[in-house]
């Protein structure tokens, strides 16, 4: 594979979209929508390939929520979201640690991403697993360039990997990290595509692959057992649904904080009511992070495995509770802003829409930059932590439990007007996703296009992810975020932090819409738009 070279941002087609933050990544679902395939079957080679080319961000060993929507307008949120040990000594990790372990092997669920490629591709898909694995397999074998995104993320995180004998294997060479440009290759993790591509989830879920994960995470003190992965279990249910100007936004509910945006769009829509059309970059700024900062801290009380503890949806997404933030906002009432824990958070969205009306959003995640910073060597898989955003409050609804789904950051988004599916929105950000999918909303809704949705200036309110205690009611801006905007917010009581100009830190966003010409016929077509802030790229047919 060539060196690492830049790739459009933006792109309009009649028949095909895509947009995912590595160019690769793009060009694998470009090509098989262009040979044939589906939204769903481009997805996958696309997610599939970012395991690959963007292992600081998702894994084989990760998990993945998706949305996938198709022409009647039907929406099915699949969750394939790991638990934790059956056998977790919660006695032991609570009186040992404050907090739940960020790095090694305590913090590691049930990676499900390939039980969610499984259940993506015999549902929806018109082409066998395999083939969406076979592009990312040879890539793994023949080496990629290290992406500008990816030797950002490994020389802040060389400490962390350097500790690891499976990260020095892949990502060092004579002793420092890989540099952009150079050629990163994955032997062990090609021949885990492969035999997956062969095998099919079962390899992971009772097979060799799981097998020798399991034994790293014994070797770390893990209570994980090869049963845990093969009872895995990957969950399809309705979309949750919330209007903001006369559109809706479908996301995820169960242990994702999609409900949480749905809910802030929704308090937003009765702000607009009083305000006018919103800017989050102008005057209402500080209101919309007062909104946001009120949904933040509803997660933080409710989100959860539902089968532990249910979150009142009903209530957060009703018309009353809706109007008791907006008021509440608009009236500038104190908002009881909670400490919360930062590290990295690192997460890919693909975004795909096809000629036959299929539209996918699909988010995969190690959580952290590098997950848990494990690298199995016999299979060259990374291992995320989704499980150090569980609590070890034991009066949280989060709080750790055998068997149980942790809190989720990711969060896939789909679009409808009059019925009709229109959109599909991603992003990374962590804890902050909601903020990115409301920004984008907010800047769509104001007539953008979409490259200027993800584009323009943005400001995102706390930390990402678990990890260090850090002050709260700070929002990081952009230093290209306008003076009315950052005025604003510090009006609203928030203290701000200066960024630099397309600063990952405030996540970034993937955009398909489907949007009318400006000029020409009138007739409607695709619009794709990737972030500036990632490596990737939008393309179109």
């Amino acid at each position: 594979m060539s060196a690492f070279t830049r790739r459009p941002l933006a792109a309009r087609g009649d028949a095909w979209a895509v947009a995912t933050p590595h160019a690769a990544a793009s060009d694998v679902a470009a090509e098989v929508l262009r040979g044939g395939g589906n939204a769903v079957d481009a997805a996958l080679a696309a997610a599939a390939m970012l395991t690959v080319v963007y292992p600081n961000q998702c894994s084989v060993g990760g998990d993945l929520l998706a949305l996938v929507g198709t022409r009647d307008g039907d929406v099915r949120f699949v969750n394939a979201s790991g638990r934790s040990p059956r056998a977790v000594d919660v006695a032991s990790l609570t009186s040992s640690y404050d907090l739940m372990p960020v790095l090694g092997a305590l913090p590691v669920t049930v990676p499900g991403v390939v039980a969610g490629w499984g259940v993506l591709a015999e549902t929806w898909g018109s082409r066998p697993l395999a083939a969406a694995l076979a592009p990312a397999e040879a890539a793994a074998r023949e080496g990629v360039p290290v992406a500008p995104g990816l030797a950002h993320d490994l020389a802040r995180e060389s400490g962390s990997l350097a500790r690891d004998p499976g990260m020095r294997g892949v990502f060092f060479a004579d002793g420092e990290v890989l540099a952009a440009g150079q050629t990163l290759r994955q032997p062990h993790l090609a021949r885990s595509l492969a035999r997956i591509g062969s095998e099919g989830p079962a390899a992971m879920y009772g097979g060799e692959v799981g097998a020798s994960l399991v034994k790293l995470l014994a070797a770390g003190g893990s209570a994980m057992t090869e049963e845990d992965f093969a009872t895995h279990t990957v969950e399809l249910s309705p979309a949750l649904a919330a209007e903001y100007d006369g559109v809706e936004y479908l996301s995820a509910g169960a242990n994702s904080q999609g409900l949480y945006f749905l809910q802030g769009l929704k308090a937003l829509d009765v702000v607009r009511t009083v305000r006018g059309p919103l800017d989050p970059l102008g005057r209402d700024a500080g209101l919309v992070a007062s909104v946001l900062a009120r949904t933040a801290g509803d997660r933080d009380r409710h989100c959860a495995d539902p089968e532990w503890s249910s979150a009142p949806v009903d209530h957060l997404l009703s018309d009353a509770y809706a109007r008791h933030i907006a008021e509440h906002a608009l009236a500038g009432t104190a908002v009881d802003l909670l400490g919360r824990r930062k590290a990295t958070g690192d997460t890919v969205a693909v975004v795909v829409a096809d000629a036959d009306g299929t539209w996918v959003s699909l988010i995969q995640s190690v959580f952290h930059g590098f997950g848990a910073a494990l690298l199995d060597p016999a299979t060259g898989i990374v291992l995320h932590n989704r499980g150090a955003s569980f609590s070890l409050d034991p009066a949280s609804p989060n709080a750790l439990a055998g068997g149980k789904r942790p809190l989720h950051t990711l969060m896939p988004v789909l679009v409808r007007e009059g019925g009709e599916l229109v959109g599909a929105h991603g992003a990374m950000g962590g804890r902050a996703q909601p903020q990115v999918h409301t920004h984008m909303a907010l800047h769509l809704a104001a007539g953008s296009a979409p490259e200027h949705a993800v584009s323009v200036p943005r400001w995102v309110l706390g930390a990402m992810e678990a990890g260090v205690t850090t002050g709260a009611g700070v929002v990081s801006t952009e230093r290209d975020v306008p003076a009315a905007g950052v005025h604003a917010i510090e009006r609203a009581g928030f203290t701000v932090r200066s960024l630099d100009a397309h600063d990952d830190g405030v996540g970034h966003g993937q955009l398909v819409r489907r949007v009318r010409r400006v000029a020409g016929d009138g007739r409607p077509h695709l619009a794709a738009a990737a972030d500036p802030r990632a490596d990737g790229s939008a393309l179109a047919g």
